[in-house]
Formats: C-alpha cells, structure tokens, sequence
C-alpha cells in the first residue's frame, strides 16, 4: 500500500513527572512488508531548545521513506531545566528505543488501525534493524545510542556531531571575540535566569518541546529570536561553561577543570591522549556521557557527515570520533564539505547543492538496515 499522508503520526513514548515526551512516525512511501526497518533522529539545539520538527532533515526522511523505511523525530528532555543533564537525556534516548521495540507501541497501532485511524497499512517496527541519526546535539544521542542502547542499533549517522572532541576550546575557552559566523558576543544579563545558580522558575521547570521563534518583522528586536531558550547553547559556549550545564557539575566546575587541563596543539591530534586526560580528569559517574570515551569495537557502522567550517560545532569533533573509530577498528566514513558551516543541511537550496552528498549518507544507513 502506498502511503498518501505526510502527516506524521505523533505518540508520547515517556512521561517525565506530568511532561509528556513525544515523537513523530513518519511511515514508509510504499508498505510492502509487515515489519520494516526505521532511522530514529534526534534534532539539534545544544539540547536547550527546539523539538522533533526543528531542523527536520527532510532529505533523510523522504530518502529514507522512499526506500519504503520508517522514519523517526523524538524530543528529549532539555537543559538547563529542573536537575535534567545529559544523563537524563541518555535515558530519554534509551526509552524512545525501548518503545519502539514495545507491545506498547504496537498496541498504540492496533488500537488506530481499528478506529479506521491509521492512514496507511499496518505494519511493525522490526527491532533489530533501527538506525540512530541525528543532527548537532543530536548527533550525540545518536552516539549514546551506540553505546548504551541493547540491541544496538543497525548503524549511526551523525551530522554535524557533538561529542566527538569535548576535550577543546570550543566548549573550554570564554570568548572575548565574535565566534560563531562573526555574530556579535552575547549579553549575560539578558539570560540571567539561565545562568547558574538559574531561577527558581527554571529550576522547577522541565521541558521537552521549546520550538524555535522569532519576533515579527514589525517588533523592535525583529529577526531576533523570541524564545529565551534558543541563544542558551551559545552563551554557555561563549562562558565557557557549556559541560558545567551537560554534567550538572557547577560547582567545583568542569569547565574549570578540563580547562586548566587543555593540552598542547601537538596532542590535539592524538585520540588516545584526549581519552586519558578526560578520563583522570572527568568524574566517573559522567563518563557514560561523553561519546568519545565509551567507542569500541562493538559500535555499529558509523558515518560522519560535517561542513569544514563549522563554527558552532568544529569539524575536528567528527574528525576525532572518526580516528578513534577506525583505531576501534568500528566501520566508518566521513564526508567534509568544503566551505559549509553549521546546519547546511537546511540552507534553501542545499538538496540541489548537496543532493549526492545527501545521497551518500542515506545510502549508508539504507544498506545497513538491509542486511
């Protein structure tokens, strides 16, 4: 049967305390067979805003749609809110697989199917052959789930990745200098509650869903962003306190920490030094989070798609996750193009700019998930 609706379909897969969190199906173009094969994505943001319809790849989704796959978009929860961390986002990325591998799920299904709700024939997610990708934060779910997530996934696809060198001045350095396409700095005091010690009403609050918004063309501030959340990933970075927020660790700091511990340009290159300095130097209760100490040879296939000059996350990130793969001895590709920064994926005519390269990394999890 073919599938006639664009609609995703949208189930809460977990309920954090009264939070729902949800994702969106998107089913195959053409439904040949009961159990099909699915790409789970996670969306950018720094994972301090957005949600599963922002920076949507729709070039991965109609690729792999096409191909008569499902496709995936989940939320997560996001920081800074309440306590969350990057561990509670590993645990959101644990649970969006576990439901759908669930009867849960199927049920969910059935129960459509029956109201005559289901616009598209009925079918099951086969659990051995899920794919993890995503875009910028998301990317580093994507890698969580090679790590953590039994069975593993069929493959990963990280674009624009975070995760893949935490150990540089990215996230480390506080910015005295335009640093992220030549924006101008950040004023602190207009996200004052987002700084730590945050507000009592950001303290208390969790949120999974912040979508991006920007002030009319007609208001004072236009083009600015309207959503307090959005500038959050970039004035942490600028701070240089970005992993205090990813951990929880404010005080004593991270950041301070792996600062003081930055190595030397000659060491920049080595993979296996980073590992042993993030190692003594980060707790290990959070050694779970950070993707590029937990590579080994039982990860998946991995490709890694980055422009060469990215300014909000480095293209050495990919490039470190890719030697440390390959000195894993894990299969992987990387794919740098020339003269893009971050999202490039969603510039206007990136399809017509970029189809082949598109091409290639659908094609990579397309083959993964055929086997």
């Amino acid at each position: 049967m073919t599938s006639t609706n664009s609609t995703p379909l949208t189930f809460t897969y977990k309920t954090f305390e009264t939070v729902p969190i949800r994702l969106d199906l998107y089913p195959p173009t053409v439904i040949t067979t009961s159990e099909v094969p699915t790409v789970l994505w996670f969306h950018g943001g720094g994972f301090t805003f957005a949600n599963r319809t922002n920076f949507f790849p729709k070039w991965l989704q109609k690729r792999i749609n096409d191909a008569g796959f499902a496709f995936v978009s989940a939320d997560y929860r996001l920081i800074p809110t309440g306590s969350i961390t990057a561990h509670d986002i590993l645990e959101d990325v644990k649970d969006a697989f576990a439901f759908l591998r669930s009867k849960r799920f199927e049920a969910a299904l059935d129960s459509l199917d029956v109201e005559g709700k289901l616009p598209f024939s009925k079918f099951r997610i086969d659990p051995r052959r899920i794919a993890a990708a995503g875009s910028s934060a998301g990317g580093t779910c994507a890698y969580f789930a090679a790590t953590h997530v039994e069975p593993k996934p069929a493959a990963i696809l990280s674009v624009f990745g975070m995760g893949g060198d935490i150990l540089n001045a990215q996230y480390l350095t506080p910015k005295t200098e335009p640093f992220l396409r030549g924006r101008p700095l950040l004023d602190p005091s207009r996200s004052k509650d987002y700084i730590y010690p945050l507000s009592p009403s950001v303290s208390s609050d969790i949120l999974s869903d912040s979508p991006m918004a920007f002030h009319p063309p007609t208001a004072t501030l236009p083009a600015l962003p309207a959503n307090p959340r959005m500038p959050l990933a970039l004035l942490y970075l600028q701070l240089g306190t970005y992993l205090d927020y990813y951990t929880g660790e404010h005080a004593p700091s991270l950041s301070d920490t792996l600062r003081a511990a930055l190595p030397s340009p000659n060491v920049q290159s080595n993979p296996g030094m980073k590992k042993i300095i993030l190692r003594k130097h980060i707790p290990i209760q959070h050694h779970a989070i950070f993707p590029q100490l937990n590579v080994s040879p039982s990860w998946p296939p991995v490709f890694l798609l980055h422009g060469a000059e990215d300014t909000a996350v480095p293209v050495t990130e990919s490039k470190n996750m890719y030697a440390t793969l390959k000195w894993a001895g894990v299969e992987t590709k990387i794919k740098i193009v020339d003269g893009e920064d971050h999202f490039f994926d969603q510039i206007p005519d990136a399809e017509e700019k970029y189809g082949q390269v598109f091409d290639e990394a659908a094609k990579f999890l397309i083959e993964k998930l055929s086997v």
